[in-house]
C-alpha cells in the first residue's frame, strides 16, 4: 500500500502513480498517513482468523478511501483462515479462495481501458 500512497517511492524509479494497475494487499497493514486519492483500484483482503485489530484496520482503511472518494475499493474477507493460513494456503494454485480473488480481480482490470 506505501508504494502506491506515496508517489515519492514511484518518483525515484521515474515512475508515477498511473504506472501501477491495481492494489491487492492481503492481510495487510493499512494505517499509512495518505487516504489513497489517486490510487489505482484496491482489492482489500483479511481472513475471519486474522487478530480483531488487523480486521478493524482493513474496514476502517476501505471507508476512509470511500469516504475520501475513491470509487473502486472492493472488500473480501477469506473464511476459515488466519494472518499465516492465508498465504500458505495460495500454494493450491488459481481455485483457491485468496488466489481465486486476486486473480478475478487482476482480470478486472486488465480487461477494463485504462481511464486514469
Amino acid at each position: 500500500m506505501l508504494l502506491a500512497a506515496d508517489p515519492r517511492w514511484l518518483a525515484a524509479h521515474k515512475l508515477s502513480p498511473r504506472a501501477i494497475a491495481g492494489v491487492a494487499p492481503v492481510s495487510g497493514f493499512y494505517w499509512v498517513d495518505r487516504e489513497g486519492v489517486g490510487l489505482p483500484p484496491v482489492l482489500l483482503l483479511d481472513t475471519d482468523g486474522d487478530e480483531p485489530w488487523r480486521q478493524r484496520q482493513k474496514t476502517d482503511f476501505a471507508e476512509a478511501l470511500r469516504a475520501a472518494g475513491h470509487k473502486d475499493v472492493t472488500v473480501y474477507k477469506v473464511r476459515g483462515r488466519t494472518h499465516m493460513s492465508v498465504w500458505t494456503e495460495m500454494n493450491d494454485g488459481e481455485n483457491e479462495e485468496t488466489s481465486s480473488q486476486i486473480l478475478r480481480f487482476a482480470k478486472r482490470l486488465f480487461a477494463a481501458p485504462v481511464l486514469r
